[in-house]
């Protein structure tokens, strides 16, 4: 019979904690070069979180997080370690690096400083001074004392920024832009990690630069604590039925929340595209962001599962699903059990308002189109264009305040 005393003593040692998240994101692929895996298991994480049972640093599966408002907000966390090492082998990163992290937990930027060295930079950004002198105890306690820290808002140009901009730009909290500062401090070799919100979704980009400008080549699924700052744009949400139906609106897109709401309250009409999916593909999410470069206006319709008990609206994942609207009619993607294909579901779109039958056509003939032409061919790829540059993109624009996107 194992020793339960024993047990208990392994599962707590910090050491033996950390080593065993380390094999399970090599197991996972989460971990897949040398040289984050060895930056993985030098860097005591549970340091960043002493408030936090190690156990719990070491396995929780999302942030953990370090400061709320007075009114219960949380404005910084510890990063989840998963996507700390997504974001990481996303990087790139080579010793003599000069690093530009925005957001500054302290974890981050020691995993930054065993990357690069000694003979490497790692400067951290964070607007909330209380957020800095932490994250600098910190990483004066546990020896990453190279690291910089400065207190400012990160959209701005950054005083000390090298001449030829920083080699890499990553960024750890959520932003609804790309600034023009990052685009302007990136060097020209350099790649831009950032969580980016648009159309209702939030991914976390790898960039590198195409021409005059840049092109995504890594895609992941994560959410963020939103930046504060000149880059803080909340989304317009849209309560068509109180909180339990939600349309989520950004890019200050034009919507009518009256008339979304009076087409809402109307019958619900579906549509199915006979393309199907199986549960084991993933596809949603890579649907949810080719759909956002190929319609406009777009968003992002959010339900409860009162929601759905109640019949308001057809089958919606607890991450919602991607919309579209016009003056008077809704429309929004939805699934079903795929007719005689056990274990496969079909894509539809369900509609509400006096214009449903074309407001859902349009939708439909984009998911056929995805089926069609783009299901098999990997993640889209994001451009960014700075605001008023050389080049200006064309076709389905998703306009920022300083940056233009496209997905394709």
């Amino acid at each position: 019979m194992e020793d339960e005393s024993v047990t208990t003593e392994v599962e707590a040692d910090p050491d033996q904690l950390r080593e065993r998240m380390v094999r399970g994101f090599i197991d996972r692929g989460e971990i897949v070069s040398p040289a984050v895996e060895r930056a993985f298991r030098r860097v005591p994480r549970h340091r960043f979180a002493p408030e936090v049972p190690a156990a719990e640093v070491y396995t929780a599966p999302e942030a953990i997080l370090t400061k709320r408002t007075a009114d219960g907000r949380p404005v910084s966390s510890v990063s989840a370690s998963w996507l700390h090492a997504r974001m990481l082998e996303a990087a790139r990163l080579e010793p003599g690096m000069r690093v530009l992290e925005i957001g500054s937990g302290g974890c981050n930027a020691a995993l930054l400083a065993e990357m690069v060295g000694d003979e490497g930079t790692v400067c951290s950004v964070d607007i909330d001074p209380d957020i800095t002198e932490r994250a600098r105890l910190l990483l004066d306690e546990t020896g990453y004392t190279r690291v910089k820290l400065h207190t400012a808002d990160a959209a701005l140009p950054l005083a000390g920024t090298p001449p030829d901009g920083w080699d890499r730009i990553i960024v750890t909290t959520g932003s609804a832009d790309l600034p023009d500062a990052w685009f302007s401090q990136l060097a020209s070799e350099g790649r831009l990690i950032a969580p980016i919100r648009f159309r209702g979704l939030s991914r976390t980009l790898a960039f590198a630069w195409e021409e005059q400008h840049l092109l995504s080549d890594t895609t992941v699924v994560s959410g963020f604590l939103a930046i504060q700052g000149r880059s803080a744009h909340a989304p317009h949400v849209v309560k068509l039925a109180d909180s339990d139906v939600r349309l989520v609106v950004d890019e200050q897109q034009k919507v009518d929340d009256e008339a979304m709401r009076t087409a809402f309250s109307s019958r619900r009409h579906q549509l199915w595209t006979g393309v199907q999916l199986s549960g084991s593909e993933g596809l949603l999410p890579r649907l949810d962001l080719w759909l956002a470069g190929a319609v406009a206006p777009y968003g992002r319709l959010r339900a409860t599962q009162k929601a759905v008990q109640r019949g308001l609206v057809g089958w919606v994942l607890g991450t919602g699903a991607g919309a579209v609207w016009n003056e008077d009619s809704l429309a929004y993607v939805t699934l079903r059990n795929a007719p005689e294909a056990p274990g496969r579901f079909e894509l539809g779109v369900a509609s509400h308002g006096r214009g449903q039958g074309r407001l859902a056509t349009v939708l439909a003939d984009a998911v056929v189109r995805w089926g069609d032409k783009a299901r098999q061919s990997g993640e889209p790829s994001v451009r960014a264009y700075r605001r008023g540059g050389p080049d200006q993109p064309g076709g389905v624009v998703i306009e920022k305040e300083d940056a233009r996107l496209t997905v394709t």
